[in-house]
């Protein structure tokens, strides 16, 4: 019985990983390819300020998403550790 435990652990804890490394990616594709598309204009601060201030809720959400995105990181590199 104990070996069952045994064997078993190891695979959740590698398919926990797999889900956060995809929750990893679709957040950053969002965070990056959405969020920063449409607030960040390259080379001129002052119209990324007024994008920012103008679009507060997107914004927060864009912050808001990649804290997410840096929470799965950690716990993606501590199931790492675990697993190798």
């Amino acid at each position: 019985m104990t070996e069952r435990i045994a064997q078993t652990s190891p695979r959740r804890m590698a398919r926990i990983t797999g889900v956060l490394y995809l929750l990893t990616i679709l957040t950053g594709i969002f965070a990056q390819g959405f969020v920063s598309e449409r607030l960040v204009v390259p080379g001129d601060a002052a119209a990324t300020a007024t994008n920012i201030l103008t679009q507060k809720s997107l914004f927060q959400l864009g912050f808001t998403v990649y804290m997410t995105e840096m929470a799965c990181n950690i716990a993606v590199t501590a199931l790492f550790y675990e697993l190798l």
